[in-house]
């Protein structure tokens, strides 16, 4: 064990590390221009004032139907990855240095988005760069440089494009090696890039599901006082994970368990404590006559053990102790329809920035069907009614068991931004005749060529591992011993994931999608 474990083992007292969930995801647009040396009449330099509506204007920094049109322009039955975050500053660096037409249609969609800076950790990169060909120098203007630097703390590297190891060690070096040769083509025909590159690489607060290398306190153990209630989940042994049978079977999906129980049954006052405490003076005297386990005669035995009303005492008050009480196996919140499913959890705060993952399954409707028909609102009103585990949240006079699977996943996709774009409206910028770049270029008639955004995620339920050393003990009682079980009405709300489902990672306190992307197929646990 390392000496940076074993500090952190000191410190909490517990007895053993524990090494939190890695999210880790990355996404990367890259504009790619070409230069036209001479300009046709339709593609002339334009100051109009155009007026262009978007039924995807953004009101702010919140979810938006346009963090979703991506996911319904490329609705197909295959896992998607974007970052809406990512394409929104590549619009507005964009945006910055175009003018009529070209402004207006990328400005209809922007509206009130104000991009907000992120500070830079060991677990978040966000970066901005223009990357300009040596020779196109002097045909980028200072004063769009100077926006981008002094706006979208922009980095201006020149290069002679000659090969793409610049620009490739750049987007690794900011997506903390994730993305790797970004380009494995010729770029020496472009004049300039405009990029955005961002990345996480967060801990879950809690594991999803506790390991053999997890401290005794984190295995969900669950058991009443008095109470015919248990709940228990297998710690991970060996890196042996759980098996759950996804979308109709058809796959073997790698997965881990999560749970929790709320206990709102007051059984004192659904039984009244006169009750109780005849049946259990009355049995436990038996239990004390019948001499069972040796009780008269044991020299363990105390003289309060054989003291009725004092052990009666005792019992009620153990009673007592299981209403209101709340156990879970991980920090998650939930909400359930008759339509969907949801499962949110929050990674750690880094620099004040707190993401929330956030997954969802359509019950009813496949999800082809359902991101069809889906909305922003859709999405902020699950997320708004998300219920944290707390005795309040769940249904009173009831013990309520939560039980989940969730499958752990890891892809790479490539979104087709460019036709997305277009079809969205903005399409002047990528016209050789229309586009009006006047804000960022002199001397030449410029367009947008090309637009990629490639993306990548692993979920799982350790993430980066370190090495540990783990001692756990069991849980025991004693076999001779008396008992009454008192049974109690349940309530079960299953959330497992065993469809395929779409999923978002947000900030938390201002909303800003991040990521949006839907599983169809995970991980195999083979």
């Amino acid at each position: 064990m390392d000496e940076k474990v074993k500090k952190k083992k000191g410190k909490s007292k517990l007895k053993v590390a524990i090494i939190i969930l890695l999210i880790a995801i990355i996404a990367v647009v890259g504009f790619y221009i070409y230069n036209k040396k001479n300009k046709g009449v339709n593609g002339s330099i334009t100051n109009d004032k155009t007026e262009v509506s978007s039924a995807y204007r953004m009101s702010g920094n919140g979810i938006e139907n346009f963090d979703l049109s991506f996911l319904k322009l490329e609705n197909q039955e295959t896992n998607v990855l974007y970052s809406p975050l990512s394409i929104k500053y590549a619009l507005a660096m964009l945006s910055t240095g175009t003018n009529g037409s070209s402004k207006a249609q990328i400005d209809a969609i922007i509206g009130d988005y104000t991009s907000k800076k992120y500070i830079n950790s060991n677990n978040m990169s966000f970066a901005n760069a223009l990357f300009i060909k040596n020779s196109f120098k002097k045909n980028i203007k200072k004063d769009y440089t100077d926006k981008l630097s002094s706006k979208y703390d922009a980095s201006v590297i020149y290069d002679s494009f000659k090969t793409p190891d610049k620009i490739n060690s750049f987007v690794s070096d900011k997506t903390f090696g994730l993305i790797n040769n970004l380009f494995d083509r010729d770029i020496s025909s472009n004049n300039f890039f405009l990029v955005n590159a961002l990345a996480i690489d967060m801990e879950w607060n809690k594991w999803l599901q506790a390991t053999s290398q997890s401290a005794s306190k984190d295995f969900y153990n669950i058991s009443y006082n008095h109470e015919k209630y248990t709940d228990y989940i297998e710690p991970i042994m060996e890196n042996k994970y759980q098996t759950l049978k996804f979308n109709n079977n058809s796959v073997n999906a790698k997965a881990v368990q999560i749970g929790a129980s709320i206990n709102n049954y007051d059984i004192i006052k659904e039984l009244g404590e006169e009750n109780i405490r005849k049946t259990i003076k009355s049995e436990y005297q038996n239990f004390i006559d019948r001499d069972e386990c040796g009780i008269r005669t044991s020299p363990d035995t105390s003289k309060d053990d054989l003291d009725v009303d004092k052990f009666t005492n005792k019992f009620i008050s153990e009673l007592k102790e299981n209403y209101k009480r709340v156990d879970s196996s991980t920090d998650f919140m939930l909400y359930t329809d008759d339509k969907v499913k949801a499962f949110a959890k929050d990674l750690k705060t880094y620099n004040g920035t707190t993401l929330q993952y956030v997954g969802i399954m359509p019950k009813i409707d496949d999800l082809t069907s359902y991101v069809k028909n889906l909305d922003s609102s859709d999405i902020s009103g699950i997320i708004k009614n998300l219920k944290e585990i707390k005795a309040e949240n769940f249904t009173e006079g009831k013990v309520t068991r939560i039980t989940g699977y969730i499958p752990l996943f890891k892809f790479d996709y490539q979104l087709k931004l460019k036709d997305d774009l277009e079809k969205l409206g903005v399409v002047d910028v990528f016209s050789e005749k229309k586009a009006d770049l006047s804000n960022m270029v002199t001397g030449t008639s410029s367009y947008i060529d090309s637009v990629d955004h490639k993306a990548n995620i692993e979920f799982s339920n350790e993430g980066i591992k370190a090495a540990a050393v783990t001692v756990g003990g069991g849980f025991g009682a004693s076999n001779c011993s008396f008992e009454h079980l008192y049974d109690v009405p349940v309530e079960e709300i299953n959330i497992t994931f065993d469809k395929p489902y779409l999923f978002l990672i947000r900030d938390k306190d201002t909303g800003e999608v991040w990521f949006v992307g839907t599983v169809y197929e995970p991980i195999t646990n083979e």
